[in-house]
């Protein structure tokens, strides 16, 4: 396990990587180098191809299985703040390109990608979530995955370049953005988290309804024709604030107690139910119109979240004492 040393020692290598990408990303644009990566490879179809893969469409089932993964087998604290992390990120992410109203690059014609451009959310988001996960690596000694990690986020970042959907400024943003996002959330999610285990079960299940709905609320009133999945992100950070609030006073499911086989089961069985709800919701949830889409991803991500939070590990606790 890591010290405070060590943990002093890895924020510093954090502001040292977000500084250094800062830099040489500056430097690119300011040399002229905003659109040359796009360019660069947008005619080779292979090179389009794999890297296409690298940075698939399925961003939230990938995170998500990763989540409900730890979830389930690893540690749910850890879980939990995973998916804040990428939420709160994707909030903000999502904020920026509605104020700056980037239009993507002229490369996008073969991804025909949807949406603005900076700050590019694979990037950010990718820094957040894979970081995040190299930052655990990191504490429990494990180089390996630390730098399989390090190495994802910066290949995702760039294969937004090569595919032509973001050009550098997007890209460079989105990196730095990430980075910054990142250290404060490492900083400050043990203080609050601190402070809002002082409260009653009662003030804490009433913020994290109270929270999600008016950071929503905000969104779809200050961008009325909004594109970005606000509903996604207020519903997933509600129904996973709530149910851990539940879960965490009332079932206790703890998956450090489990043994091998435990986990294994617990695993195949949480990865199906969560496949389930993650394509079936989106049948009973369907898409109407521009407001009613948000309202409907608030409520669709609301139940499959606080379901896979309470009611997966009351399964669990149920087998388990079998």
């Amino acid at each position: 396990m890591m010290n405070d040393e060590s943990n002093g020692k890895l924020m510093l290598y954090l502001l040292a990587i977000t500084a250094v990408t800062f830099i040489i990303g500056l430097i690119l644009y300011l040399t002229g180098f905003n659109l040359f990566f796009n360019y660069l490879f947008i005619d080779n179809d292979i090179t389009f191809a794999i890297f296409s893969v690298i940075t698939t469409k399925i961003f939230v089932l990938i995170f998500l299985l990763i989540i409900v993964t730890s979830w389930y087998i690893y540690d749910k604290r850890f879980a939990k703040n995973l998916a804040i992390g990428i939420l709160s990120s994707y909030y903000f992410c999502s904020i920026l390109k509605d104020i700056f109203q980037d239009p993507r690059p002229p490369t996008n014609y073969k991804a025909n990608e949807e949406g603005y451009g900076f700050p590019s959310g694979h990037s950010q988001n990718g820094v957040v979530g894979w970081g995040y996960l190299a930052y655990e690596a990191y504490r429990k000694e494990n180089k390996i995955l630390f730098w399989i990690f390090t190495i994802l986020l910066y290949l995702i970042a760039g294969s937004r370049l090569i595919i032509g959907v973001h050009d550098l400024q997007d890209v460079w943003g989105g990196l730095t953005i990430g980075f910054i996002w990142l250290i404060l959330f490492i900083f400050l999610e043990p203080k609050v988290s601190e402070k809002l285990s002082s409260f009653s079960i009662l003030i804490k299940a009433i913020l994290s309804i109270l929270i999600p709905i008016i950071l929503f609320l905000l969104a779809i009133l200050i961008f009325p024709t909004t594109t970005e999945s606000y509903g996604l992100i207020c519903g997933g950070l509600m129904g996973l604030s709530l149910g851990y609030i539940i879960e965490t006073e009332k079932i206790k499911y703890e998956p450090t107690d489990l043994s091998t086989t435990q986990r294994i089961i617990n695993l195949v069985i949480g990865l199906i139910i969560t496949l389930v709800l993650y394509f079936g919701l989106s049948v009973v949830f369907p898409k109407l119109d521009p407001i009613m889409d948000h309202i409907m991803d608030l409520l669709q991500y609301f139940i499959l979240s606080f379901i896979l939070v309470t009611l997966v590990p009351w399964i669990f606790s149920k087998i388990q004492r079998k």
